[in-house]
Formats: structure tokens, C-alpha cells, sequence
């Protein structure tokens, strides 16, 4: 164990804590546990944003997907510059009039203000928990695979670790604690990233340099073959999955429930058009992020500089170990934890709104609001646990994969539902019901199958990727099939705005 590395590290984790403890006394209402109050500035919101949506999925699966598939892996991260805008602008300012309007604090309320529907609201909540448990599984192994290798311990010990601080202040704070630790993390996140991908590129002797003997040297743990296809536009993966990646991410950000529910806490709704370009900068730097350390430690595993890695997504920590000033290396570790707590907290806290929240209400039972923070912080409890179950039973799939899944599944049924329908005034409650059963049916049906080696599409499309047209198509064609809905006034002038 690096005891620089370490010390700066449990410093971060410190400051994490006080943040929790400095928002506790802040939290009187539910909407300051799920929503912090509407009370978020522009700069505070775009960097918030940011830090949760480009996660443990991007800072430790991304480089080891680089590591593995080579260039192909930028598929990734391509969609980060135009899908950021895409949620700005066709969901941000009806979310947040819908909030103002309605006093929505989660995705399951807007959904049933839009279509009246418990039932419609219900399986919202639902789906909303079945992502989250993909989603938060990767971020909780991304932790633990961080913690492992600072301090020397276990796999799994590094996950109840993190998880354990995650659960402390997010059980303090909720989603306010969630906000403000998020923008100490966005900050580390995006300035580390820019120096390692200096640092990543002057180890490998630049770029071109890096490229040229990948793409000309034996790779000592794939049959020591000469791959140069590795530097192509595809990489090694299968261009059908590329654009599959491309395509999800791209489209399926306006159906992230831990994006779009950002929008409810913004202060200033003519603000919003600013938006795009303070999430878009930061989400670029963490991009090249990924790339850099991917392909560097592909050159230095080519070349003898470094051993073969047992598992991919250990590319970003073998690089800072080996290759860094042990301060630095502690600061980007602090900044690479950071990306996978901003993004666990914001998970915990949706996922305890619809287990403690949303669930009860479309069975019929309404909380005070007592009552409902109370359940939040006990949701906050409960939703770490079953995390950390799902970690026990998934195991090593790979970060990005998982977290890629639970991204596909939120796409699939959630963004046909608001993004159409807060665009649409023709979508109807039956359509969002069916497009949300056909989509958690199909992609939990697929990935069922795949993982059983049962059936898995062909020419390597991804299982969301597919679902996401589905459901649309779904919603569409069943929403012309039932009557016309009746919208009241203010839903009406949300969709005109």
C-alpha cells in the first residue's frame, strides 16, 4: 500500500462525510431530501449533472474497454457531445415546470401528472429499480476495484467500504448532500482528466508513437497476435455493436431518471439553455480520459513495461500506480472515486424515492412528509443492500457492460414515456404502460437469454439498442389506437412551453 496515495484518499473520503453532516441540518422537507429544494444555480447544475451521468461506467470501465477493444471503444464516448444538449433541451425546462406546477419530486410523480395514471406511475418506480440495481452494481464493483488496489484489500471489502461511506452521507443529506459533494467531485473529475491524458500521452512518447507500435507489436494476452485493426475506426469490436453504443447513449439520456431529475432542482428555469456547455466541457475532458489511459496502457503492456492485467478495468489504477507521482496518483485515485460516489449517491437516492416513495403511492398509500423522509433514509439503507447483493451475484461482467445495461434499460422504458410524452400531447397512459411492460419485458427477457447462452442477437446488436425502437414504436402505435387523452391545464401549458 502507497501510504500517500492512501492518506490523500481517506482525506477525500473525510470531506465527503462533512459534507454530509454540513447538509443534514439543511434537510427539513422531502424536497429538500429529493429534489434539494429547487434551489440549484446553473454552474452547481451542469457540473452535478455531469459528475453523475459520466460515472465509475466512464473513469474505470471506459479505460478498460480502451485496454480491450482498442479504438472501438470512443463509441462510448462520442455521444457525450450532442446527448447532454439533447436532454437539456427536450426534457429540461417541461421537467422543471412540472415540479413548479405539479410539486413532482421523482420521475414515477411526473409520469402521473402527465397521463393520471398510478398504474402508468407505478411501473415507472419499477423500472426506475430494476435499472438502478444494474446501474448502481457497476458503480459499487467500479468502488471496490478502486479501494482494492489503493489500500490492499479485497475486492469485495473495497465495496462494503465505499458503499459504506456512500450509505453515511447520503442517509445524512439525500440527494442535497448528493448535489454538493457532486460539484467538489465534478471539479477533481474534470481537471484530473485533462492532466492524465497529458501525463497518459508524454509516458507513451505521443501519440502516434502509441498507435504505431500497437498496431505493429505482438499483444502478449491475446495469443501474442499482431492486431492493427486495434487503432482502426472500429477497434475490435463489431461495428454493428459500435453504432449500437453510439446509438443508445446518444438517444437513451433523455430516459436517465439520474439525469433528468436534475431539472427539478434548478432555480432559474432561463437558465436552462446555458446548460449544455457547463455539462459538455467537463464530459469531453472525461472522455480523452478514457481514451489516453485505455491505449497507454495497451503500449505499455505491448512493449514489456507492464504485466498483462488479469482484469481490464484495472487499466486506470496499474496507470496511476505505476506511472504517476504518488500525490497525483492520490488526487486522480480521489478523483476517480469521486466520479463512482457522485453517481452512487444519486442512484441510492432515486432508487429509495421509488421503493419508499413511488411504490406506496400507486398501491394506494400516501406518506406524510414525516413519514417520507424517514422512508428515504431508510430507502438510502435498504437500496445499499441490495447493491451489494447484486455485486455477489453479477460478479466480474466488466463495469461499462453493466452499467451499459442498466443505462439501455432506463432508455428503453422511461424515455419514451416523458420524453414523448412531454412532447406529445397525443401519447396516452395505455401507450406509456405498454411501452414500459414491452420494454422491461424484452430487455430483462434478452439479457436473460444471453446469459444463459440461450440466444443472443446477431451481428453483435445491443439488447437495448433494440429495445429503445421497440417501445417507441410501441408507444406510438398504441396511444393512436386508444382514445384521445384529456389534459388538464397546466399539463397543457407544460407541453406548449
Amino acid at each position: 500500500m502507497n501510504l500517500v496515495i492512501a492518506t490523500i484518499c481517506v482525506l477525500y473520503m473525510i470531506i465527503v462525510i462533512a459534507i454530509g453532516f454540513w447538509t443534514m441540518n439543511k434537510v427539513k422537507t422531502p424536497e429538500d431530501f429529493f429534489i434539494a429544494g429547487r434551489s440549484l444555480g446553473l454552474f452547481v447544475m451542469g457540473i452535478t449533472m455531469f459528475a453523475t451521468a459520466l460515472s465509475g461506467f466512464l473513469f474505470v470501465g471506459g479505460p478498460g474497454l480502451t485496454y480491450r477493444l482498442g479504438m472501438g471503444a470512443l463509441w462510448f464516448t462520442f455521444p457525450s457531445t450532442t446527448s447532454f444538449a439533447m436532454a437539456w433541451y427536450i426534457v429540461g425546462k417541461k421537467m422543471r415546470l412540472l415540479t413548479e406546477a405539479t410539486g413532482s419530486l421523482t420521475i414515477a410523480d411526473a409520469v402521473y401528472h402527465r397521463y393520471d395514471s398510478k398504474l402508468a406511475s407505478g411501473l415507472t418506480a419499477l423500472a426506475t429499480f430494476v435499472g438502478t440495481v444494474a446501474f448502481l452494481a457497476s458503480q459499487v464493483l467500479a468502488m471496490g476495484i478502486i479501494i482494492s488496489n489503493i489500500f490492499n484489500v479485497s475486492k469485495m471489502m473495497g465495496v462494503v467500504i465505499g458503499l459504506a461511506i456512500i450509505t453515511i452521507y447520503s442517509t445524512m443529506g439525500g440527494i442535497l448532500a448528493a448535489t454538493y459533494t457532486s460539484v467538489f467531485q465534478g471539479a477533481i473529475m474534470a481537471i484530473g482528466s485533462l492532466m492524465v491524458f497529458f501525463i497518459a500521452i508524454f509516458v507513451g512518447g505521443g501519440l502516434t508513437n502509441i498507435t504505431k507500435t500497437i498496431a505493429t507489436t505482438p499483444m502478449p494476452d491475446m495469443g501474442n497476435k499482431i492486431l492493427p485493426q486495434f487503432v482502426g475506426p472500429w477497434g475490435l469490436a463489431n461495428p454493428v455493436l459500435a453504432m449500437s453504443w453510439f446509438f443508445i447513449l446518444g438517444i437513451g439520456i433523455v430516459g436517465q431518471p439520474h439525469i433528468i431529475s436534475r431539472f427539478y432542482m434548478i432555480k432559474d428555469v432561463k437558465k436552462l439553455k446555458w446548460g449544455p456547455l457547463v455539462s459538455v466541457i467537463p464530459a469531453v475532458c472525461g472522455g480523452i480520459f478514457m481514451f489516453a489511459v485505455g491505449l497507454t496502457v495497451r503500449y505499455l503492456v505491448n512493449t514489456g513495461k507492464l504485466a498483462p492485467l488479469a482484469n481490464p478495468d484495472d487499466a486506470v489504477m496499474a496507470f496511476l500506480m505505476n506511472f504517476s507521482h504518488p500525490i497525483f496518483a492520490g488526487i486522480i485515485s480521489a478523483g476517480v472515486m469521486a466520479a463512482i460516489m457522485s453517481t452512487c449517491d444519486a442512484f441510492i437516492n432515486i432508487s429509495s424515492a421509488a421503493l419508499t416513495r413511488d411504490i406506496p403511492f400507486a398501491l394506494g398509500k400516501k406518506l406524510n412528509e414525516k413519514q417520507q423522509l424517514n422512508a428515504g433514509r431508510f430507502g438510502v439503507i435498504l437500496t445499499a443492500l441490495l447493491s451489494l447483493l447484486a455485486v455477489i451475484g453479477l460478479g466480474d461482467r466488466g463495469v461499462a457492460l453493466m452499467g451499459a445495461f442498466g443505462w439501455g434499460t432506463y432508455a428503453a422504458t422511461i424515455a419514451p414515456t416523458l420524453a414523448l410524452g412531454l412532447n406529445w400531447r397525443r401519447g396516452t397512459k395505455e401507450g406509456a404502460i405498454a411501452a414500459i411492460l414491452v420494454g422491461l419485458i424484452v430487455s430483462l427477457g434478452l439479457e436473460l437469454l444471453s446469459k444463459l447462452n440461450i440466444y443472443k442477437l446477431p451481428h453483435g446488436i445491443y439488447i437495448s439498442a433494440l429495445c429503445l425502437p421497440i417501445t417507441v414504436l410501441v408507444y406510438v402505435v398504441v396511444s393512436y389506437l386508444t382514445p384521445a387523452p384529456k389534459l388538464n391545464e397546466k399539463i397543457e401549458q407544460i407541453l406548449n412551453a
